[in-house]
């Protein structure tokens, strides 16, 4: 979830003290320095995705982040791509969830690591957690996909191509 304005007014359970750690770790370390920085180029895209014909994957980060509250950070669109292609919602254990596939896809950025080691303040959550890693593991890679690539792109087709066992 990295693409978020933190002054969201999101309809969603309260968290508890752990998943606010982790989300204050992703809202601090990473959403707010990323924010700052590109700052005057986060409407411009939300605009460009929204112009996207519908179905497209575009059009649909378009719609999934309209749905969260969020904007679009430039530069880190990929991540947003990875929970529209995946399928994994925006909580932070979604995210963490999210992070063990891409940890088993490949992935070892300190961003990534991060995040999956927050894993271990969610003990009863081990075994999803392990599941999405083993998941991420036999899937074809996404790790090079990229929304310059796949704007234009019809979203079912490639949620087919990378969620196939």
């Amino acid at each position: 979830m990295i693409s978020i304005n933190v002054a969201q007014n999101q309809k969603l359970p309260p968290l508890n003290i752990r998943e606010n750690f982790v989300e204050g770790l992703k809202i601090w370390l990473v959403i707010k320095p990323l924010q700052f920085l590109f700052k005057n180029e986060m409407e411009k895209h939300m605009v460009e995705l929204q112009s996207c014909k519908e179905g497209t994957v575009g059009y649909d980060i378009y719609r999934m982040l309209k749905k969260y509250h969020l904007k679009v950070i430039p530069k880190f669109e990929n991540h947003d791509l990875k929970h529209l292609i995946l399928g994994y919602g925006m909580s932070p254990l979604e995210e963490i969830r999210m992070q063990m596939y891409l940890l088993g896809n490949g992935n070892y950025s300190i961003y990534c690591l991060l995040f999956a080691l927050s894993g271990i303040l969610f003990p009863k959550q081990w075994r999803s957690f392990y599941l999405a890693f083993k998941k991420g593991k036999n899937r074809v890679s996404i790790l090079n996909l990229t929304i310059s690539d796949c704007i234009h792109m019809q979203t079912e087709k490639l949620k087919t191509t990378y969620n196939k066992d």
